[in-house]
């Protein structure tokens, strides 16, 4: 019985470690890629300032661009709305999914008389629960 608790232990430790790399990995990717459209974003900005420059006046550049720009922050404000949804209807379809898996143990260990045998049953459903969650959050992203 203490070996399956044991053995437990270390799948999720394994995990968390490869989760843990994978986040830092991910954000420092991230991290160069935000900088880089950054300049991008940048030179384009003046470079298309520039060409309407030459056919309109500098002015009415100006605001042509500021309105674009306007424009893509209207859409990640919307975008990051509906992502924010979409992460709390998934959070709520988790924890519906652990609390089955724990009522699930609890049901086996009163049925049952035993505690220990239900109990790593029930634990086992938990990370379970947790890996099919996070599936599936790889699978959104």
């Amino acid at each position: 019985m203490l070996t399956a608790l044991t053995t437990i232990t270390q799948l999720t430790a394994v995990d968390v470690k490869r989760r843990k790399r994978r986040w830092v990995s991910a954000a420092a990717l991230y991290a160069v890629g935000a900088i880089a459209g950054l300049f991008a974003v940048g030179f384009a900005a003046a470079a298309g300032t520039v060409a309407i420059a030459r056919s309109y006046d500098l002015l009415v550049a100006l605001i042509i661009m500021s309105a674009l720009f306007l424009a893509i922050a209207a859409l990640a404000i919307i975008v990051n709305a509906i992502l924010a949804t979409r992460a709390r209807r998934r959070n709520s379809r988790s924890a519906a999914v652990r609390s089955a898996a724990l009522a699930t143990g609890l049901v086996a260990m009163r049925r049952s008389g035993k505690t220990a045998l239900p109990l790593i049953a029930a634990i086992a459903g938990l990370v379970l629960a947790s890996r099919l969650a996070g599936e599936g959050e790889a699978d959104d992203a």
